[in-house]
C-alpha cells in the first residue's frame, strides 16, 4: 500500500501515528556511550523502561555502523553481543528489530526471535533479502553507497531504489526506507544531513514510509558546537520534531520518553498527503512543495519515459516570487506575459488607475512560464527603449531566483 508499512505487527506510515523504535547499543565502540548496555540485564532494563516511555519497537546492535570510527568485529562477535540479549528481551511484547548488515548475524537473530531487520547496507548481501522473504520479516531498508554531495536528496532516492530492486520476493507493505543521516562523511557532510532533514517528504515519492534516526549525531554537534554526544539530547529533539513535521513516519532514538513528547506535538502540527478512496480508484494530493528534479524522479517512478519525465518536470515545479519597486509599465508587461503562458500576475489595482511610478508585484507560475519570462524581459532590455534597464533588472532578478 501505498506509504504505509506494517512492520511486525506496528502499522506505519498514512492515517497512523508516528512510532518510536528504541535503539539499545551492545558495541562498546559506539559513539554515544550512554546508549550501550554492557549485559543482557541491563538491555532487558533499558528495553522495559522503553516499552513504558513508548517504544512500539526495540532495536538492538552489536556493531556500531558509524563511519567515522574503527567498529569493525567479526559476525561470531557480534552474534555473541545480541543473541542473549534478544533471548532476554522478546518477551516484552513488542516487535524486536536486529540492526545488521550481516547474514549470519540476522539469521541467528531470526531464530532468536527477531522479526524487523534494520539493515544498513541496503541488501548489499543478496543472501538478506532471501532470508527475510524466506522467514516473512520485515526490513527497514538503509540508502547505503557513494555520494558526490550535489544533490543529496536525488542521490539518496537513486540509492534506495537500488536497494528496493535488490529486495526480490520481500512484500512491499512490510518495508521502510532510511535515509541514513550521519552516514556520509563527505566534504560539507553536516550541511548535507541537514539537507535530507529539510526535504525529507521528496523521499516519500518512493512510496515507502520513512524511517530516520538523528538522535545525539554529530552533525547536530557541528551546528551546536558540542561535541560530547552526551549533551545533544536538545538538539537531537529539534531535529527530531522537524523529521516528523516533513514526513517521518518511525524514528529511532536513544531517548524515547523524551523524544515522544517532541513527535506528538510535531505530528500535531504537520499536514499530511490528503488521500480518498472511490471504489478501486486511490487518490493523493501533495501539499507540500517538491522541486523539478524530485518530479522529474516521480514520474519515471510511475514508469513514464525518462524524456517525457524531463519535459515535463520544469511544468511542475510551482514558485511564487515577490518583487518590489519593479516600474509600472514593466509590471505590465509581466502580467501580460504569464497570463499568455498560463501563469499569473498580482499587481496593485491603483497602478493600472492612477500610473504609479513603481510597484509591488507577485508573480506565479511553474518554471517552464518563469524561464520564458526571463526571455521575454531579455528581448525586451535590448530593444525597450527608456525601459530596457528596467526590464534587465527584473530578468537578473528572475534569473537569480529561478535559475
Amino acid at each position: 500500500m501505498f506509504l504505509r508499512a506494517d512492520l511486525s505487527g506496528v502499522k506505519i506510515g498514512l492515517g497512523e501515528p508516528v512510532k518510536v523504535m528504541g535503539a539499545i547499543n551492545l558495541s562498546p565502540e559506539s559513539f554515544y556511550k550512554g546508549s550501550v548496555a554492557k549485559d543482557p540485564d541491563e538491555a532487558l532494563r533499558r528495553a522495559e523502561r522503553m516499552v513504558e516511555e513508548g517504544a512500539s519497537i526495540i532495536d538492538v546492535g552489536g556493531m556500531s555502523t558509524a563511519p567515522y570510527l574503527e567498529t569493525l568485529v567479526s559476525p561470531e562477535e557480534e552474534k555473541r553481543r545480541v543473541i542473549p540479549v534478544l533471548r532476554k528481551i522478546k518477551d516484552l511484547g513488542v516487535p524486536i528489530s536486529i540492526d545488521t548488515q550481516r547474514y549470519e548475524v540476522a539469521s541467528a537473530a531470526a531464530e532468536a526471535g527477531v522479526t524487523i531487520i534494520n539493515d544498513v547496507s541496503g541488501l548489499s548481501d543478496p543472501r538478506l533479502a532471501e532470508l527475510i522473504a524466506s522467514m516473512d520479516l520485515s526490513l527497514i531498508l538503509g540508502a547505503r553507497g557513494g555520494v558526490k554531495g550535489e544533490d543529496p536528496i536525488r542521490e539518496i532516492r537513486g540509492l534506495l531504489r537500488e536497494a528496493l530492486r535488490r529486495a526480490i520476493g520481500i512484500k512491499e507493505d512490510k518495508i521502510a526506507l532510511d535515509p541514513l543521516i550521519g552516514f556520509f562523511r563527505e566534504k560539507n557532510w553536516y550541511i548535507r544531513d541537514s539537507e535530507v532533514i529539510r526535504r525529507l517528504r521528496s523521499l516519500l515519492i518512493l512510496g515507502r514510509p520513512i524511517c530516520i534516526g538523528v538522535s545525539r549525531k554529530s552533525f547536530i554537534g557541528k551546528i551546536t558546537g558540542e561535541e560530547d554526544p552526551e549533551k545533544r539530547l536538545f538538539g537531537s529533539l529539534s531535529a527530531t520534531a522537524i523529521a516528523v513535521y516533513n514526513g517521518a513516519s518511525l524514528i529511532r532514538t536513544h531517548d524515547v520518553k523524551e523524544t515522544v513528547q517532541a513527535v506528538r506535538v510535531a505530528e500535531f502540527i504537520r499536514k499530511e498527503v490528503d488521500q480518498v478512496r472511490v471504489g478501486d480508484v486511490e487518490a493523493y494530493q501533495f501539499s507540500f512543495d517538491l522541486r523539478a528534479e524530485d518530479m522529474e524522479d516521480f514520474f519515471i517512478e510511475i514508469g513514464s519515459h525518462p524524456q517525457g519525465a524531463k519535459r515535463m518536470s520544469d511544468k511542475a515545479e510551482m514558485r511564487i516570487i515577490y518583487m518590489r519597486g519593479v516600474r509600472n509599465p514593466v509590471a505590465l508587461v509581466v502580467k501580460q506575459e504569464m497570463l499568455a503562458s498560463g501563469g499569473e500576475a498580482a499587481l496593485p489595482s491603483s497602478s493600472i488607475v492612477f500610473g504609479e511610478e513603481r510597484v509591488d508585484l507577485v508573480i506565479i507560475g511553474n518554471l517552464k512560464q518563469l524561464r520564458r519570462l526571463i526571455e521575454k524581459m531579455d528581448l525586451n532590455s535590448k530593444i525597450g527603449g527608456s525601459l530596457s534597464k528596467d526590464f534587465g533588472e527584473v530578468r537578473d532578478a528572475l534569473s537569480n531566483l529561478v535559475g
